[in-house]
């Protein structure tokens, strides 16, 4: 259990949800982009408050990446909005200078079941992500 556990019923829901399937995705996606460092995140971000919006993920880093490249890809599951109308994003987008999104799902916070069953192919689309090391063309 994390530091976030104790907020939201949403964010304790995706908590519960997403962090083991994602500790569960390390093993394989290691075995397709060995060359990759990956780790699973979970932090709160906000300009309002420290835990305005929260973030779920899968944190890739490329080895021997030229400088022009962007040497992270990620598997990113935002929650924002808790204050008002919740919102739920999904994507797999590669770090800066890039910044390029690979595969996206906007889905609205009771969308949980779409975010499900988006979760899969967010997960291949990472693990190609990783085992190319670079962003796609």
């Amino acid at each position: 259990m994390t530091v976030l556990s104790h907020t939201h019923p949403l964010v304790r829901q995706l908590e519960t949800d997403l962090l083991p399937l994602f500790h569960a995705a390390l093993p394989p996606l290691a075995a397709a982009a060995p060359q990759v460092l990956a780790s699973v995140f979970a932090f709160s971000s906000g300009t309002a408050s420290a835990f305005q919006d929260y973030h779920f993920g899968i944190s890739c880093l490329c080895e021997e990446v030229p400088d022009d490249q962007p040497e992270e890809v990620a598997l990113l599951v935002s929650v924002s909005g808790l204050e008002a109308s919740a919102r739920l994003s999904a994507k797999v987008v590669w770090g800066q200078p890039s910044g390029l999104v690979e595969m996206q799902a906007e889905l609205q916070a009771g969308e949980l079941q779409a975010l499900h069953a988006a979760l899969p192919g967010l997960l291949a689309c990472l693990q190609q992500a990783a085992s190319r090391g670079r962003p796609g063309i």
